[in-house]
C-alpha cells in the first residue's frame, strides 16, 4: 500500500469506539485484508476466480509447515529518504501460484498447469486502489531474472540528513562506503509475505556509537513479525537500485487484496458462469445501522469492506449471514456507503460494487431466550438464525444446550424444517424410529429424499451423536437431492493428516462441504472426521448451508 498516514488512521479507528454491538454481530472496523482473491485471465480475456484464501488460513498453513518458513530480510530506501528494514516469511510468486491453485474449490482449476515464468505477469491490487494498474504489474523475468540483494550495511552508511552515502566515522570516502555496502550483499528474492515486520531507521545523535544501526541484530530474533498488513509484496534492491539511491520502498505493497495471473499463453479454461450483482438492505435502531447482503447466484461468497474509516476500500471481509453492524456515528448523514463483491471459484463476476444505503425499516433484533446462549458468544447469531427460521429449537424453554452432541434425529429434523417441513407418507422404514416420535416425519422425509441412510446396525440410531463426516454427508445429499444446488465445488483433502480416517462413503460429501465453506478443519492439518458435532457447531454449519443454498 502506498504510504499514508497509517498511524493517524489507526488511532482514529480506536477513537471511533467501534466496540461489538450487544448482539455480537459483525462489526467492521479494521484496516486489514480478510481474504485474498486469486484470479486468472483466460484466453478470452475474462478474469476467472481461481480461489479465495483467508489470510488466517495462510498464517495457519505457515505455522503448520505447509508454507516455507524461511526468514527473508530486506534493506530498502524509503521515499522519506530513510532506510527501512523488513523481515518476511511467505511465498515467492511462483510458489503462491501453486499454493493458491491448490486452494480452489473447483477440481478442474486445481488440475490446471499454471505457471509464473518468463513473460508471465502478476498484477497486484491493494485495498486502497480501484483496480489493477501497470505500476503493480510484474513479469517473472522482471522480478526473478535479475540479481537482488539485502544490504545489511546500508543502515550504517546512509545519512538521511545529507541523503547520501557516507561513513559516520569519517574514515571512508563515499565510494568506499558504497563498496562496504555492496560487500555485505546477501542474495534475496521478491516475496509475497504471510508474516512480516517493517522498521524505519532514522539516524539520531549517538546512535552509531552503539552499533544498533545493524537492524539484523535488533530484529532478527525479536519475533515481531505479524499478519497485520498481510499480504505484503517485498521487492529487494538490485545493485543499480543501491548505487542510484533508488527509493525502492515505493515498490513495497501492503494489504494486497486481489492478485491476477496473466500467463503469456493463457490456459484452456472456461468460466462456469457469471456471478450476479450483490445487493443489500439496511435497517436501524437508535445507535446502529444493520446491513444484510444477498446475491442471486447460489453458492456465491459475498465480501464487503469492513473499514469504516475508508468506505471506498476494497471488500475483503466475507459475509457470513449475520447483520453487519455500523455505528451511526460513522455515517451521521443517514446514508452508508460500502463496497462489496460477490464471487465464486471458477466463475467471472461483476467486480467491486459501491452501494449507497439508507435504512428501510427498524431493526428487529433477536434476543436469546436461552440462558446458555448469551450475547457476545461466538454462536449467538447462528443460534438466532436457526431459531428465527424454525430450523432448530431449544432443548427446553430456556436452554439450547450448545455444547451437547447433535443427534442424528436432530439434524434430520433441522434439514426437514429447512426444506419447509413438507408432508410425507407415513412410515420411516427404520425399526428404531417409532411412528409417534416427534422426529418421525423428518426421518421419513430425509430417507425418502436420499438425505440419510441407516447405520451399520440396520436402524437409524436417532439418539446417536452425529459425527462431522456424517453431518457433511447429509449436507451434501440435501444440496444434491433437495436444494439442487451447485455440487461442483470441492476441496482437496490430501493436505490433512487424518484424511485416511474419512470413511469412503463420506469423502465426496466432506470434500464438497469443505469446498463450500460449510465445514472447516479443526486445525490447519486435521479434519477430525470422526469427531462429534455439538449443537452450537451444527447451528453455525446450518446457517452457512442456508446462506449457500440461498
Amino acid at each position: 500500500m502506498r504510504r499514508k498516514l497509517l498511524g493517524v488512521l489507526l488511532a482514529l479507528a480506536l477513537l471511533t469506539g467501534l466496540a461489538p454491538a450487544a448482539q455480537a454481530k459483525t462489526v467492521p472496523a479494521g484496516q486489514t485484508v480478510g481474504t485474498v482473491l486469486f484470479y486468472l485471465t483466460d484466453k478470452a480475456g475474462e478474469r476467472v476466480l481461481v480461489s479465495q484464501i483467508p489470510v488466517s488460513e495462510m498464517v495457519s498453513d505457515l505455522k503448520a509447515g505447509k508454507i516455507d518458513d524461511t526468514l527473508h530480510n530486506y534493506s530498502i530506501l524509503d521515499r522519506y529518504v530513510t532506510t527501512v528494514h523488513q523481515e518476511a516469511k511467505g511465498f515467492t510468486i511462483p510458489e503462491f501460484v501453486i499454493y493458491a491453485k491448490g486452494k480452489s474449490a473447483q477440481a478442474a482449476l486445481r488440475g490446471l498447469e499454471l505457471t509464473f515464468a518468463g513473460q508471465d505477469a502478476i498484477r497486484l491490487w491493494e485495498i486502497d486502489q480501484t483496480g489493477f494498474d501497470d505500476l503493480d504489474t510484474y513479469t517473472c523475468d522482471e522480478l526473478y531474472g535479475v540479481a537482488r540483494y539485502n544490504y545489511p550495511m546500508l543502515y550504517k552508511y546512509w545519512d538521511y540528513r545529507t541523503q547520501e552515502y557516507a561513513d559516520p566515522d569519517g574514515k571512508l570516502t563515499r565510494e568506499q562506503a558504497v563498496g562496504e555496502i555492496l560487500k555485505s550483499a546477501e542474495p534475496e528474492v521478491p516475496l509475497l509475505s504471510v508474516l512480516a515486520f517493517s522498521q524505519r531507521y532514522m539516524i539520531t545523535d549517538g546512535k552509531y556509537g552503539t552499533g544498533d544501526y545493524n537492524m539484523e541484530s535488533l530484529w532478527y530474533t525479536s519475533g515481531r513479525m505479524d499478519s497485520e498488513r498481510t499480504p505484503r509484496f517485498m521487492k529487494p534492491m538490485t545493485k543499480e537500485d543501491l548505487t542510484g539511491k533508488a527509493s525502492t520502498a515505493a515498490d513495497s505493497r501492503y494489504w494486497v487484496a486481489n492478485i491476477l495471473l496473466n500467463m503469456k499463453d493463457a490456459p484452456e479454461v472456461t468460466a462456469l458462469g457469471a456471478v450476479g450483482v450483490p445487493s443489500a438492505v439496511m435497517t436501524e435502531d437508535g445507535e446502529n445501522y444493520y446491513v444484510r447482503f444477498s446475491c442471486p447466484t447460489q453458492g456465491a461468497a459475498i465480501y464487503y469492506n469492513h473499514n469504516l474509516i475508508s468506505p471506498s476500500y476494497m471488500p475483503t471481509s466475507q459475509y457470513r449471514g449475520d447483520a453487519v453492524v455500523i455505528p451511526k456515528s460513522n455515517f451521521p448523514g443517514g446514508t452508508v456507503t460500502m463496497t462489496c463483491r460477490a464471487v465464486k471459484d471458477g466463475w467471472t463476476d461483476a467486480g467491486v460494487q459501491t452501494l449507497t444505503l439508507t435504512s428501510s425499516d427498524a431493526e428487529k433484533g433477536w434476543v436469546s431466550p436461552y440462558a446458555d446462549v448469551t450475547a457476545g458468544g461466538w454462536s449467538y447469531e447462528a443460534v438466532g438464525y436457526v431459531t428465527r427460521n424454525g430450523i432448530m429449537s431449544g432443548t427446553a424453554k430456556t436452554s439450547f444446550s450448545p455444547n451437547a452432541p447433535m443427534t442424528r434425529a436432530a439434524l434430520a429434523l433441522a434439514l426437514y424444517h429447512m426444506a419447509g417441513s413438507p408432508k410425507v407418507p407415513s412410515g420411516t422404514g427404520f425399526a428404531d424410529v417409532p411412528s409417534g416420535a416427534f422426529y418421525a416425519a423428518a426421518v421419513a422425509w430425509a430417507s425418502q429424499n436420499g438425505v440419510v441412510d441407516g447405520t451399520a446396525s440396520g436402524g437409524f440410531s436417532p439418539d446417536a451423536g452425529i459425527t462431522r463426516e456424517q453431518l457433511a454427508a447429509m449436507f451434501y445429499r440435501y444440496a444434491k437431492h433437495v436444494a439442487k444446488t451447485d455440487l461442483t465445488v470441492s476441496r482437496d483433502l490430501s493436505g490433512y493428516t487424518d484424511v485416511a480416517d474419512v470413511g469412503s462413503w463420506a469423502k465426496e460429501g466432506l470434500s464438497w462441504a469443505v469446498g463450500a465453506g460449510l465445514v472447516n478443519g479443526t486445525s490447519a492439518t486435521e479434519l477430525s472426521p470422526k469427531g462429534p458435532a455439538k449443537r452450537a457447531q451444527a447451528a453455525a454449519m446450518l446457517q452457512r448451508l442456508g446462506l449457500f443454498v440461498g
